[in-house]
């Protein structure tokens, strides 16, 4: 199998969008077969961003796997106002431990939950919402959750959360697993989105 992905993630429902994408749906973003391990960083987010470079250059080694770290814009003390900033400053760390030329970051604004939104029915019927009266986007509009004038609601995890809970069911990595099998990645016009499978397709090109 050719070189694979080390991939470190802030937690574990980004490892399972991510292994999710890349093991099952590969071809839907047009690349070959590869070999891939994510690891979940143990200080999540913040550890992703202060010690994620060293912790995934010491995963890479001497081997020649590409590595790639992936991890929100939205937590606590972060210092840069924007994805982009967070990114560049990684990026720099990257620089600075010699691993610029085989690693790459992806930051998610404002969190993994605004990839769960789409106008898919897999959406409604992996949060509880199947056929239910509100529908699941008209109840967010009701509490305020989702904008009419937005694609997605304001503020995604919220969302999400108030959704599951609703309907008295767990929120778990599981859940993002299924979404990320089931939903069609055409269209997505999230930036985030859009960078990960151009760095995946730029490293493993079918």
């Amino acid at each position: 199998m050719n070189p694979g992905l080390v991939c470190v993630v802030a937690d574990k429902n980004i490892e399972a969008v991510i292994s999710t994408l890349v093991r099952e749906r590969r071809r839907s973003i047009r690349l070959r077969e590869f070999s891939v391990e994510v690891h979940v960083h143990p200080l999540r987010d913040p550890g992703c961003y202060r010690g994620g470079p060293e912790f995934l250059r010491g995963l890479l080694g001497d081997t020649p796997a590409r590595g790639l770290l992936v991890f929100d814009q939205a937590w606590e003390g972060n210092p840069h106002p924007s994805a982009a900033d967070t990114e560049r400053a990684v990026r720099e760390q990257f620089a600075a431990l010699g691993i610029a030329d085989r690693a790459e970051v992806v930051v998610i604004e404002p969190e993994i939950e605004a990839w769960v939104w789409s106008r898919s029915p897999h959406v409604e019927r992996v949060l509880g919402w199947a056929g239910a009266r509100p529908p699941l986007r008209e109840w967010l509009k009701i509490r305020g959750l989702w904008p009419e004038d937005r694609a997605k609601p304001a503020d995604p995890k919220a969302a999400v959360e108030d959704a599951l809970r609703e309907k008295r069911i767990p929120r778990s990595s599981a859940l993002y697993r299924e979404l990320a099998e089931k939903v069609t990645l055409r269209g997505c016009q999230d930036a985030a989105f859009g960078r990960l499978c151009d760095v995946l397709r730029r490293w493993f090109q079918a």
